[in-house]
């Protein structure tokens, strides 16, 4: 039987209408037929596998994969996100990424990399609007197909704004389709909603999906949006509305006006907001063992990284009980390529997923106590990765660590031969990312890549953020965080804390549990940090000094390495990009206020 992944991309192959767009229309055409392809509306819903095939091209458009693929439907991006932020590095000068690290992000520049997304997620928001208006047409599908095929739908249109609100702030809403007015230029000039507006929209659309999906699906269906979906999905839109970015009546960057202002907060605060994001974590972690799913705490010791490896498989290993709802419309990648945009995994870590020493002083010792680096350089480098967080073993590569076949061991010092491209690519911070370059892919061998975007550590962390700023760092919240920090072999945060260190903890493990999962950028922007210092590391988050070290190998028969601190990018954070650009050209159309500041 075919898997969603299978029928998503037979659904990008037969629904060819749909494969091209003008960046320039809000919205496309793409239910504008090609010549010699007769293909109608009331001929996608004539029969439910017609409308299963136009309901799977909906994930095709509306479902985004983190992973950098040079196409349309993921915004043609061809970096990872963490190197958009204090994560990571890419090293070729190319990379639009650089162009925003330099605080240059402006509604014309290069940088602004999910312009392209912003005509996808209308096109599918417009192709979900169809969807719904036309789905009861269906002649051979039993109402429960009808039910579960709305609250899929739903849930992508959930999703849809729900990445353009922690981008944006309030956007266009269409709760339902456009219809003949499509035609009409000024009818589909709808205006920005407020913040307030478009988080109400993104949690109704939510439980409107969670009341008609399944709990779970048959094997042939694994990658359709569940229930625990949709409710993940609310908690952490609630989550972001309660954080500082939204939930101030002092914007970052005011339009000077008290009305435009709801356009990007609430324009007051509320703690109750909080309590919100907790309330609705607490639901998925309820919800969670009806639909099968748990954290993964069960696995034996990793035989390269003498660790417990249920963190690595919790991103590795594709549909585990962790994962709740992952992008799954990549197609298969062949020999001599990855997941990475085409590239093998071994030129993705020279030109594509570098890591910042910044980032690895944020990972604990297993003792839960800070590890000490000193920014003087020293001798003893192996012994303090071994010391630290089994988490960054899983996620971090570095030197003498294993690759992957072609390459068990990164020679990352001064005078080895660490790749077959050319030094300066190879290894500029000393650390390459391993999470998501699973090491089994090599330059022979291919795979199938999934990117989670909801899975189950995140309720329990969304739980304990939020509730202690609602309610301080009560003992429900150390229980969630805990839980998250046990399976990984990692202590109970130390009892006592007050509510300003309980949110630094937080924060940070946060950050390490879900490193390279597309969600630093958005946290950090929505903690209104992006400008600041790290309070853990004491160096730059996303406005400063970026850090890498220089290796220098031992004489033999050590095995130690020496290190020592080389100041590399500096790194700029303007005021105004705690929210982002509309492109100017939306802009130029009069439809759209632009966000302030640009």
């Amino acid at each position: 039987m075919k898997t969603l992944r299978h029928i998503i991309l037979i659904g990008i192959s037969i629904i060819a209408f749909q494969a091209f767009y003008s960046c320039e229309e809000m919205f496309g055409d793409y239910l504008e037929k090609p010549p010699g392809v007769d293909v109608t509306e009331d001929t996608i819903f004539s029969s439910r596998i017609n409308a299963e095939t136009f309901l799977t091209s909906i994930y095709a458009t509306g479902v985004e994969s983190g992973y950098p693929l040079w196409d349309n439907w993921n915004g043609r991006r061809d970096t990872p996100f963490s190197s958009w932020t204090d994560e990571g590095e890419n090293v070729a000068s190319w990379y639009y990424s650089h162009q925003f690290n330099a605080g240059t992000l402006t509604p014309t520049s290069g940088s602004h990399e999910n312009r392209g997304r912003w005509a996808v997620r209308f096109m599918a928001i417009r192709k979900i609007g169809i969807f719904l208006d036309r789905v009861d047409d269906v002649p051979d599908a039993t109402q429960e197909w009808k039910d579960q095929a709305s609250g899929q739908a739903m849930f992508i249109r959930a999703l849809c704004y729900f990445d353009m609100f922690k981008i944006y702030g309030g956007v266009p809403l269409i709760p339902e389709r456009l219809g003949a007015s499509i035609d009409d230029p000024e009818a589909i000039k709808i205006p920005r909603s407020t913040v307030e507006e478009t988080v109400n929209f993104i949690v109704e659309q939510c439980n409107a999906a969670a009341a008609l999906l399944p709990d779970t699906w048959p094997t042939e269906d694994i990658g359709r949006a569940t229930k625990g979906a949709a409710l993940l999905l609310k908690a952490k839109t609630l989550l972001y509305a309660a954080s500082p970015l939204s939930n101030t009546g002092d914007p970052v960057v005011s339009y000077g006006s008290p009305e435009n202002n709801l356009l990007i907060s609430y324009g007051n605060y509320d703690v109750n907001r909080w309590q919100l994001a907790a309330d609705a974590a607490q639901v998925v972690i309820d919800w969670a063992p009806t639909g099968g799913k748990t954290l993964i705490d069960d696995r034996g010791v990793h035989p390269d990284w003498g660790v417990n490896q249920n963190y690595y498989d919790a991103w590795h290993e594709p549909d585990n009980v962790e994962s709740i709802f992952a992008a799954k419309n990549i197609g298969q990648i062949g020999p001599g390529h990855t997941l990475w945009k085409g590239m093998n995994n071994f030129y993705v870590a020279q030109g594509g997923a570098q890591v910042w020493q910044n980032w690895v002083e944020k990972y604990e010792k297993r003792d839960g106590t800070p590890q000490t680096w000193d920014i003087n350089g020293g001798n003893n480098l192996i012994e303090l990765y071994n010391e630290l967080d089994p988490r960054f073993v899983q996620s971090v590569a570095y030197v003498t660590s294993y690759w992957n076949p072609d390459f068990p061991t990164l020679m990352l010092w001064e005078g080895a031969v660490a790749s077959n491209q050319p030094p300066i690519l190879g290894n500029k911070t000393g650390y390459w990312q391993r999470k998501m370059v699973p090491p089994e892919m090599t330059s022979s061998v291919g795979g199938w890549p999934n990117w989670n975007i909801l899975r189950l550590a995140e309720a329990y962390l969304i739980k304990a953020e939020a509730l202690n700023e609602a309610q301080g760092p009560v003992q429900e919240a150390y229980d969630a965080v805990n839980k998250v920090r046990a399976r990984s072999g990692m202590p109970d945060f130390l009892p006592g804390l007050s509510q300003e260190e309980f949110r630094i903890k937080i924060q940070n493990e946060r950050s390490i549990e879900l490193f390279a999962e597309n969600n630093r950028l958005w946290d950090v922007m929505r903690w209104l940090i992006a400008d600041k210092t790290d309070p853990v590391t004491g160096k730059a988050i996303l406005n400063g000094q970026m850090y890498g070290i220089r290796i220098t190998k031992q004489p033999d028969p050590s095995t130690e390495f020496n290190y020592e601190y080389k100041a590399d990018e500096v790194r700029v954070w303007a005021p105004h990009m705690y929210h982002w650009p509309f492109m100017q050209n939306e802009v130029n159309k009069g439809y759209l206020i632009q966000n302030p500041g640009y």
